[in-house]
């Protein structure tokens, strides 16, 4: 066998590995995000602030997000090492390229019912007093409960989301049963998706983007089977921003695709389907189908492509 047939079985194995793993983790019982999330409200100076601490204990890493009233936008904080009971500092990626503050919290202790510290302006050095109270611990511990609602890490110009989840001590995976939409100039809630089954993914529950290019965030989520509640559905459920009714709808074509294999989306309303029989481990291909969306709400094919591996 030559040395390039090798290599060509090797990434063969290597890919029907992975499929053989992603099959197994959609067929076994999920678990709750495993990075334990502490909100918290109180103000930094005289702002009004919501503070959001994401624990990463495999790391020993702390990030998050803080969010005004003002902006009303998650601003994210830098992922930071932290030794408990000690000084926490972290910086507040406010602008693309560096950090515009950094927040000092002391003691530290990662769920800590009451932070303290100070908020240094990394620009012009003003020193402001932050208070934090905890509101809701999101823990994966199976001997934690909780009940609340959890900003999500992404907003656009138009609006921000919140996610309503809980879940009973003895369970190991929390749920979502609501979303809100909030109107980022009003600040007030303007769609409230309710009465759902989906999985809890922590700030990621919703993952958003602009499907269909209309330059308005759109998201999908994980929902649980009605079947079995301990194991999550088949295929993702996607929502879309409709122009005409002001509302996020459930898009039928989008789920109509992912019905039929994994879901790439790409630029300009692009979306390309990898069907479920289109990978062929003996020949080496994966087989796409490519479609776009003409309008915000008109799905069609225009090519398809096989890809080499």
């Amino acid at each position: 066998m030559s040395r390039t047939e090798a290599r060509q079985r090797w990434r063969r194995a290597g890919s029907m590995l992975l499929v053989a793993c992603a099959l197994l983790l959609l067929s076994a019982p999920v678990f709750a995000q495993a990075r334990p999330i502490t909100t918290y409200h109180g103000t930094v100076g005289d702002t009004q602030v919501e503070l959001l601490l994401i624990h990463d204990w495999q790391l020993d890493g702390m990030s998050g997000y803080l969010f005004t009233e003002a902006q009303r936008k998650p601003v994210p904080l830098e992922k930071t090492p932290y030794a408990e009971d000690e000084s926490l500092l972290i910086n507040v990626l406010g602008d693309p390229l560096l950090p515009t503050a950094v927040i000092a919290l002391h003691p530290f202790a990662p769920g800590a019912k009451t932070l303290r510290g100070r908020s240094i302006d990394l620009r012009s050095r003003e020193q402001q007093e932050v208070r934090l109270e905890r509101v809701t611990r999101f823990s994966s511990d199976e001997r934690d409960a909780y009940a609340g609602d959890l900003l999500q890490g992404q907003a656009d110009e138009r609006f921000h989301f919140r996610v309503r989840a809980r879940k009973e001590r003895g369970e190991h995976g929390g749920r979502v049963d609501a979303i809100t939409v909030f109107d980022r100039d009003s600040g007030e809630p303007v769609q409230v998706l309710d009465g759902l089954n989906l999985f809890f993914f922590g700030t990621d529950t919703l993952q958003l983007d602009d499907f269909n290019d209309d330059g308005t965030l759109d998201f999908s989520v994980t929902p649980m089977r009605p079947d079995d509640p301990s194991r999550t559905a088949d295929h993702r459920h996607y929502y879309v921003y409709r122009q005409d009714t002001g509302s996020y709808d459930r898009e039928p074509q989008l789920e109509a695709l992912a019905a039929q294999g994994v879901l790439k989306f790409g630029s300009g309303g692009s979306v390309s389907l990898r069907p479920q029989n289109g990978v062929d481990y003996r020949a080496g291909t994966i087989q796409w189908r490519h479609y776009r969306f003409v309008t915000p709400t008109r799905l069609e094919l225009f090519s398809e492509s096989e890809e080499r591996f």
